[in-house]
């Protein structure tokens, strides 16, 4: 993958963590939902969860984006 293709690509799914991160649209509670009724997935997965994963992923693609932006 040509670096432009994998900046965006990371990019993308940053903006899409952070748009879980920030629940717009209840995002959080429908993936709660969808992994709730899941045989295996523990009773602790909670919207509170889902919004600290995603954001948690957000910050560290961001900051790897950042970092690689800095560096070329």
């Amino acid at each position: 993958m040509s670096a432009w293709a994998e900046l965006a690509w990371r990019l993308v799914f940053g903006a899409a963590a952070l748009v879980v991160a920030f629940n717009y649209r209840d995002v959080a509670w429908r993936v709660h939902n969808f992994m709730a009724n899941t045989v295996g997935v523990s009773r602790i997965l909670t919207p509170a969860i889902v919004r600290a994963t995603f954001g948690f992923l957000a910050v560290a693609l961001l900051v790897e984006v950042a970092m690689g932006l800095a560096r070329s």
